[in-house]
């Protein structure tokens, strides 16, 4: 009977996380603050969940590092698996240091150490763009980025994995590095010190993207070659 009763339990809860969350569904990180509410803008850390199924995300975080002896900025990206066990209401276990709570069907968080990282489920599908022809696109010529009908930069991607950024009202220009990252079929291209790009569509040579920054609201771009 305990056992029975146990199991019940169990599924009653998997249930109710199941009607409130959608699967292969994109979410994204909007910052980490500490326990007193404060936004701690050191983290800098990009951090993606996609739900693929009702009790299971798979979580993407990029961040950038400094190495102390060379002097090199890198940008690193951790995958892992969040598997959810049942707790109280609406939180889950994810490890002895983590725990998610689903605030609403489009909300949730993640609590660690005294931290909380909020998410945000994306209105998107995975548009299934092809990785080779993007790579090919994107390293084939210098791209100007449009974001909101504003043109600040030109980037010009090399299959080093490097990329150029010039600034189009100044006389500079610098390298840094850049990942292309295939997440569950969502493609996110992640530079140092730049918000991650969601790649939206690629059509006719003309990159459209999501420009995913932590501390703003989502804004549309595009990469387009030179005039």
């Amino acid at each position: 009977m305990k056992n029975t009763l146990t199991i019940l339990i169990i599924l009653v809860s998997t249930l109710s996380f199941g009607q409130n969350i959608e699967e292969e569904k994109l979410w994204r990180t909007k910052g980490v603050y500490d326990s007193l509410g404060n936004f701690i803008e050191r983290a800098k850390i990009q951090s993606f969940l996609f739900s693929s199924k009702s009790n299971q995300f798979y979580r993407l975080r990029t961040q950038d590092k400094l190495n102390m002896e060379t002097g090199e900025t890198k940008v690193f990206v951790y995958r892992d698996t969040l598997n959810l066990k049942a707790s109280n209401n609406n939180t889950y276990q994810l490890s002895d240091k983590e725990t998610l709570t689903l605030h609403s069907k489009d909300s949730l968080t993640i609590q660690f150490n005294g931290y909380t990282l909020p998410y945000v489920k994306l209105d998107l599908q995975s548009n299934k763009i092809d990785l080779e022809k993007l790579k090919s696109t994107l390293q084939e010529e210098p791209l100007i980025e449009s974001v909101e009908g504003i043109k600040e930069y030109q980037f010009t991607y090399q299959k080093n994995g490097l990329v150029k950024v010039k600034p189009q009202e100044r006389n500079s220009e610098w390298e840094s590095e850049y990942k292309i990252i295939d997440f569950n079929g969502f493609i996110i291209i992640q530079g140092i010190v730049s918000a991650p790009k969601l790649i939206t569509k690629l059509e006719k040579g003309k990159i459209s993207f999501m420009k995913i920054d932590y501390r703003f609201e989502n804004k549309n771009g595009e990469l387009n070659k030179l005039d």
